[in-house]
């Protein structure tokens, strides 16, 4: 990691054409299959069988969000500093049919990602990567207790691959269509999880990399051309 932020440094410093700094603002739309992850929520379902009425607890696929960051740009290579949540909902009703009482549970997912990258330009196109701070946090509501409280949270890393096409110019902002993929070094060690919804379910281990891709759509001030 050192060698890599020296060469960047060495980059920034030998480059003699002008410096911008940008903001960036953005929207992402991510797919995502973790399997020991649904495994837990297909066993709330099989637990769940004999209900009435019963609308299942869907797996998780996909996440929404936004993306924030300042990049430092000099030349063909910017440096990118972001912070991405991303957010969903899943959650399943019905009438158990032993106490004829209507349950629920609501399950709120917020993935951040806190990242560190190079970027580099070729004419309106780019590419690049980071190395990525990742935190999973899930609260939930159900019948026995309805406000929102937490039961999960841990941390991993990732880098995050992405090439990005500036589909718009002029000198105030630019308009970047942006799909990437997110890939973990770490995985969330999901066992607490497993623990608080009690569902039984039989695995070798709880281990889960989230992996995900999809596409973001970035504002940005200043032209990339610049």
């Amino acid at each position: 990691m050192r060698f890599i932020l020296f060469i960047l440094f060495g980059i920034f410093l030998s480059t003699s054409l002008s410096a911008q700094f940008n903001i960036k603002v953005g929207y992402q739309y991510a797919l995502t299959k973790p399997t020991t992850h649904n495994k837990i929520i297909d066993q709330i379902n099989a637990n769940n069988s004999s209900f009435d009425n019963y609308n299942e607890l869907k797996s998780l696929k996909s996440f929404h969000g936004v993306t924030f960051g300042p990049r430092y740009r000099a030349g063909f290579v910017g440096l990118n500093l972001d912070w991405a949540p991303k957010f969903q909902v899943i959650e399943f009703d019905g009438i158990n049919p032993i106490t004829d009482v209507s349950e629920f549970r609501k399950l709120y997912y917020r993935l951040d990602s806190y990242s560190l990258g190079v970027e580099f330009f070729i004419k309106q196109f780019s590419f690049g990567a980071s190395y990525d701070w990742n935190r999973l946090r899930v609260r939930t509501e159900n019948t026995e207790r309805t406000d929102r409280h937490a039961i999960f949270n841990d941390k991993s890393t990732s880098s995050h691959f992405f090439v990005s096409l500036n589909v718009y110019g002029n000198e105030n902002l630019t308009i970047a269509l942006q799909p990437y993929v997110q890939i973990p070094w770490t995985n969330f060690d999901l066992t607490d999880l497993e623990n608080d919804l009690n569902t039984g379910v039989n695995l070798n281990d709880y281990e889960d990399g989230f992996m995900n891709y999809g596409l973001r759509l970035v504002f940005q001030n200043g032209n990339y051309e610049d």
